[in-house]
């Protein structure tokens, strides 16, 4: 009876008496004097449930207001970081100038003829073009898209080095393309209003990715610079923000003596072997989405058959397709980031779905960007779809040889690729709401 009494207190997690080589845990106890472990009487079908060994675990004490405000502390400086990102992304190809220009010199000399809105990349987007010369436009595009790559990093947690390596990268991604933009800025407030005031004729430029060759007679500053300006303000505001999160974290986090100090862990490593549901539909939506968006023709020309195998036919690729119905947003948006920025955040996006996809990292942040993606390929295969249609019934209006172009397999195929990646996230979704209530569960549990 007595040793029954003992049993019993020393499973209690507000014992008071306790031997000195002895904690207590929630599942059994742990000596430090080499004595066998001894689990707690339990019901079968709570053994079934948490079988496994008992590891030691010192919780670093409960976490309040403090740990609180660090949270939201941390949530602002994602939140800027994110928002620095979109907006830079967008600044980077909308108009930063309106320019009155020549028609192109390498035809004829004419006078001012045409109003322009000119985006950084045909400046040169200094000092790059001075840097890579004329394959500049490549690195500038891929600069423009890495701060939206490098976001959802910052929002994950399972992987905390990849989380500082992201942080680090984005520092310095944010770094180059401030100057990058404060160098054209430069160029289009000072250096060239000054030129073209002091009377020494028009300035001649190249219009980059183009080659078209302009002689500029006047030059305003556009929205897109102003938008610059407070993506700046945004970007430099995540510093004293993550500073502050880390402050706060620090202060809030005080050793004290555990309430519980033990955990049943299984063999492995802690991932479940059992097939993840929705990660083949997303990866077979994903390849064959990238087959059908870059490797199959959206319009051939004067093709008797549909070349869904075997391209035998000239056809028009998503890039052009994507370039001419993002001319119909011209003012707005540049149609030149069809060539490499957003197909490359496309394809980058979708390798990153994948990889963590079968890491079985899956949280909201995953579900959150993979919607995200969803939708981004979806209104670019809208544009495409625009674009290829529009040179389906007038391809002289844009550039291209006339003849008998007819729409062509790639717009259905990448349409039910995205739908198949679509079904796919459904399940993963619900796998991660349920992962979400589990830990705010534990949390709560712990006193958090």
């Amino acid at each position: 009876m007595g040793e029954q009494e003992s049993s019993a207190e020393s499973s209690n997690v507000g014992a008071t008496n306790i031997d000195a080589n002895e904690t207590p845990s929630v599942t059994g106890h742990i000596t430090d004097a080499g004595a066998t472990l001894a689990p707690a009487p339990v019901a079968a079908s709570d053994q079934a449930a948490g079988a496994g060994d008992l590891r030691p675990v010192w919780p670093a004490g409960r976490r309040g207001k403090g740990d609180r405000v660090s949270r939201r502390y941390a949530l602002s400086a994602r939140i800027a970081a994110t928002l620095c990102a979109l907006l830079y992304f967008y600044v980077c190809w909308a108009p930063l100038a309106n320019a009155i220009t020549s028609g192109d010199l390498r035809i004829a000399a004419t006078g001012p003829e045409y109003r322009f809105s000119l985006i950084a990349a045909e400046f040169g987007a200094p000092p790059l073009v001075d840097l890579f010369g004329d394959s500049f436009f490549i690195w500038w595009s891929l600069l423009t898209v890495l701060g939206l790559l490098l976001a959802p990093l910052l929002w994950q947690s399972s992987i905390r080095w990849l989380r500082w390596v992201a942080s680090t990268l984005y520092a310095l991604w944010f770094i180059a393309i401030s100057w990058t933009l404060a160098s054209t800025a430069q160029l289009i407030l000072f250096t060239l209003p000054t030129q073209l005031h002091a009377g020494a004729g028009p300035y001649k430029m190249t219009l980059y990715p183009y080659g078209t060759r302009v002689a500029v007679f006047a030059l305003s500053p556009a929205y897109g610079l102003w938008l610059a300006l407070l993506g700046a303000v945004i970007g430099l505001a995540v510093l004293p923000l993550a500073i502050q999160a880390m402050r706060k974290r620090r202060a809030a986090t005080v050793p004290v003596t555990p309430v519980a100090q033990g955990e049943i862990v299984t063999q492995g490593d802690g991932r479940s072997t059992r097939s993840l549901p929705g990660a083949g539909a997303i990866t077979g939506g994903l390849i064959l989405w990238a087959w059908g968006f870059f490797l199959l023709p959206w319009a051939t020309l004067n093709c008797s058959k549909a070349p869904l195998l075997i391209g035998t036919c000239q056809g028009l690729q998503v890039t052009s397709a994507l370039e001419v119905g993002l001319n119909v947003i011209r003012a707005y948006f540049d149609p030149s980031a069809a060539l490499y920025a957003l197909t490359g955040l496309l394809v980058t996006g979708a390798l990153a779905i994948v990889l963590a996809v079968w890491r079985r990292d899956i949280t909201r942040t995953l579900c959150i960007w993979a919607s995200a993606w969803l939708a981004l390929a979806l209104g670019c295969a809208g544009l495409a779809i625009s674009g290829a249609q529009q040179v389906v019934h007038d391809s002289a209006s844009v550039g291209l040889p006339s003849g008998d172009w007819r729409g062509d397999t790639g717009v259905l195929v990448v349409f039910l690729a995205l739908l198949l990646v679509a079904i796919g996230l459904l399940p993963l979704w619900a796998v991660a709401v349920r992962a979400s209530q589990r830990r705010e569960a534990e949390r709560q549990s712990l006193g958090a």
